[in-house]
C-alpha cells in the first residue's frame, strides 16, 4: 500500500523491514534484534524542518517560527514561543539560518527545482511484501512525483563527485536507490523513471547538486539488499538472530590513508 500521510512515529513503529534495518542487519542480526529505540535529537528536529523547508515550502511557512534574531534557547523569547508552537517548531538565528540557506540555494539549481516542482508528494511511504523472501518491507520517499521520478535530499558536507560517491559507498546509499525502486515496483507494478539523490552541503555557501547512480552502482546495490534481506528472512523463521562470529585472532592492518608511500631515513 502507499501511504502519503503516515507520521514518522506509525512509519518506524511498523512490523517490517526498512533500509536502515536491513544497514544493521547487514553488521549482524544480532545488532538488529537489540536494536534501541532512537531518541529525538535536536539534530533529527533541524533535519526534519531542512526536509520540511525543501520538500514542503508553503507547510514550512506556516508550521514554523523563525526567530532570527535570538541565538540563545535560554532567552524568554524562545521559551514562549515553544508554548505555543513547540520546541521542534521553532528555530533561533544559527538553526533558521542553515535551514533558508539550504532552501535558498537550492532553488538557483534548475536541475533541483525542475524536479521538486513537478507534481507530486512529500514523505510517501510504501509498505509491501518481498516477492521473494516473503517479508513485509517498507521505505519513505522523501519526494515521489506523479510520474514516478524520486528524490532523496542528502544532507552531507561535500557535493564533490569524488566525495559524495565515497559517502554513498559508507553508507550504502546505492542499497537505499535499488531497494527503493524494487519496493516502488514490486507495490505498484511498474518502474520508477528515476532515483535521484539531491546533496546539499550543510555550511554556507550550501552547495548542492543532484546525482543519479550508474548501473553498476544499483546492481551492487541489488545484490547487497538482497544478501540482507534474505538473511533477514531466515531469522524471522528461525527465531535465531546470530551475532558476529570468531574462530580465530584477525590481523589487522592501517588504512591505506594512513599508511606513508615512503621511507623516512635520518642522515646521522
Amino acid at each position: 500500500m502507499i501511504i502519503y500521510d503516515m507520521s514518522n512515529e506509525d512509519y518506524h513503529a511498523h512490523q517490517s523491514i526498512s533500509k536502515s534495518g536491513l544497514d544493521l542487519i547487514n553488521r549482524s542480526p544480532a545488532h538488529y534484534y537489540h536494536a534501541a529505540r532512537t531518541e529525538t535529537t535536536r539534530a533529527m528536529e533541524i533535519g526534519t524542518a531542512i526536509h520540511c523547508a525543501i520538500l514542503e515550502p508553503s507547510r514550512f511557512e506556516t508550521q514554523y517560527l523563525l526567530l532570527r534574531d535570538v541565538t540563545d534557547r535560554r532567552k524568554s523569547e524562545y521559551k514562549e514561543a515553544v508554548k505555543q508552537y513547540g520546541s521542534e517548531f521553532v528555530l533561533t538565528g544559527p538553526e533558521a539560518d542553515r535551514v533558508v540557506g539550504m532552501r535558498e540555494s537550492i532553488r538557483m539549481n534548475n536541475r533541483a527545482t525542475m524536479r521538486l516542482d513537478a507534481p507530486g508528494n512529500a514523505e510517501v511511504s510504501i509498505i509491501t511484501k518481498d516477492p521473494e523472501a516473503g517479508v513485509a518491507v517498507r521505505c519513505r520517499f522523501d519526494w515521489l512525483s506523479s510520474c514516478g521520478h524520486a528524490v532523496d535530499l542528502k544532507k552531507t558536507q561535500d557535493v564533490r563527485t569524488d566525495e559524495f560517491s565515497r559517502t554513498v559507498a559508507r553508507y550504502r546509499y546505492h542499497v537505499q536507490a535499488a531497494f527503493y525502486s524494487d519496493v516502488y515496483e514490486w507495490e505498484t507494478g511498474e518502474r520508477l523513471q528515476e532515483f535521484s539523490f539531491l546533496a546539499v552541503e550543510e555550511h554556507m555557501p550550501h552547495a548542492n547538486r543532484v546525482f543519479i547512480l550508474d548501473d553498476e552502482a544499483i546492481r551492487e546495490g541489488r545484490k547487497l539488499y538482497r544478501e540482507n534481506l534474505n538473511t533477514y528472512a531466515r531469522c524471522l523463521d528461525s527465531g535465531e538472530w546470530p551475532g558476529i562470529t570468531q574462530d580465530e585472532d584477525e590481523l589487522l592492518s592501517l588504512p591505506m590513508w594512513a599508511v606513508s608511500d615512503e621511507e623516512i631515513t635520518f642522515d646521522e
